[in-house]
Order: structure tokens, then C-alpha cells, then sequence
């Protein structure tokens, strides 16, 4: 078994995200994916890099957040609820925060102001000056993967595409994804990890901590280029 890096990773009102069940009812898609090794800590991990690529750093700011949320608004992404969103906390301007960002994240789309945010998967509040860096991979290099039971075991939901089945060197960036394509949603509160399994000759998101994946959670995935075999 081979394990890699992730990231964290994943609107003026926010339905109650306790009716997640709901999103277990979306269809499960595999699109076309890779996925990168990583030992996956959402708070401290890095983004990889994609050629034509949209990137940038947001900041949390009393205008753009309301309470767990903050919204992200730039136009390569605003209106899109299917865009592929990457987030993980950065140290831009030398904020130290994002180094140590003790929360589970991810993103989400509101359709009521047209927007996609980064949120806290605990419901806390984001403190302003937060930085998140953002980016948004080309559509070949990216698809979202939804967790049903058909495959998903324990804490771990495997991912069976194209892009990834047999390859093992592949990179991966991922970000939960509370609500791909906007409606209801799906939380995993949990730190989050991708592992290469050599027996089925797939990569599989789980739950570090070994908490039971949850039925529906939805997870953005970008693939970024080959790296030296797991191991």
C-alpha cells in the first residue's frame, strides 16, 4: 500500500447540513481523475501545482465571511456550480496561521449569491486575515468522487477511473466537497488521506482517524503528474 499527500482540503443562509443523507442520493460519478500520493493532513498541506491552472490566495475578511464561511469571488469560478475547487490554508503575507490551521476544510457552493467558500467542517467561525490558497486544475486533470456504498469500505472510499486505476506513481490534490453541483450536503468532519491499494490497483480517500466514511461525502480531486512509485 502506497500512502500520499492531500489537502485540505472541501452563502448568506446555510441549510442544515445534518440532512446529509440526502446527497447520498446522488448519482456516483468517476470522471476522469488521477490521484497524487500524500500522507494527508487538510490544515498543512500543500496544493500541487497544474499547467493552466487558475490559482490565488483568498483572505477571510468581515465582508466576505459569515461565521464558518467565507466566500470566494473571483470569476473563474463564480456561478460554476461544478467548478473543481482546491483550498488549503496558506502562510501568504508571512501569516503563520495557516501553518497550523486547526480545523478540518472544505468548500461549498451557494447558489443564492452564485459564490463557492471555503468553510470549517466544525462550524467554527474563520478568523479574519485567514489565508486560503485556491486553485482551480483544468477540467482533464479533475472530476469529483462521491462516497456510496458501493465503494466505500470502513473509512476509506475507493476511487475506480480511468485516471487512476494502475497508477501508482500518480499525484493527487483533494478537497471535500460539501455539496458538488450546490443542494444539499454532506460533512466529514476528519482529516483526510489518499493511499494507493496494490491488491485492487486503486487509490481510495479515508478518514485518518478512522472514523466510518460517511455515506454521500463528495471530494474534489485533481491530478497533477507522476511521482516515484508507492511503496
Amino acid at each position: 500500500v502506497g500512502v500520499g499527500v492531500v489537502t485540505g482540503l472541501v452563502f448568506s443562509w446555510q441549510p442544515d447540513q445534518d440532512m446529509g443523507e440526502s446527497a447520498g442520493s446522488a448519482p456516483y460519478r468517476t470522471l476522469e481523475d488521477t490521484m497524487s500520493e500524500t500522507t494527508g493532513n487538510p490544515k498543512n498541506a500543500d496544493l500541487h501545482k497544474f499547467a493552466d491552472e487558475a490559482s490565488f490566495v483568498h483572505h477571510a475578511t468581515d465582508e466576505n465571511s459569515r461565521g464558518d464561511y467565507t466566500y470566494i469571488n473571483d470569476p473563474s469560478i463564480n456561478g460554476d456550480a461544478n467548478a473543481i475547487v482546491l483550498v488549503a490554508p496558506s502562510t501568504d503575507r508571512g501569516n503563520a496561521r495557516g501553518a497550523s490551521y486547526d480545523h478540518n476544510i472544505g468548500v461549498w457552493y451557494e447558489g443564492v449569491v452564485r459564490q463557492w467558500a471555503v468553510f470549517n467542517q466544525d462550524r467554527t467561525a474563520i478568523p479574519g486575515g485567514t489565508a486560503f490558497e485556491v486553485v482551480v486544475p483544468p477540467a482533464s486533470q479533475s472530476f469529483v468522487h462521491y462516497a456510496v456504498p458501493d465503494n466505500t469500505i470502513s473509512n476509506s472510499t475507493y476511487l475506480n477511473n480511468a485516471l487512476t486505476n494502475d497508477e501508482s506513481n500518480a499525484e493527487l490534490s483533494v478537497t471535500q466537497n460539501w455539496n458538488p453541483g450546490g443542494g444539499w450536503g454532506v460533512y466529514n468532519d476528519h482529516p483526510i488521506g489518499v493511499v494507493y491499494d496494490q491488491d485492487v490497483q486503486e487509490w481510495a480517500i479515508y478518514n485518518q482517524d478512522g472514523t466510518l466514511m460517511p455515506n454521500g461525502a463528495a471530494f474534489n480531486v485533481a491530478v497533477s503528474g507522476n511521482g516515484e512509485p508507492a511503496r
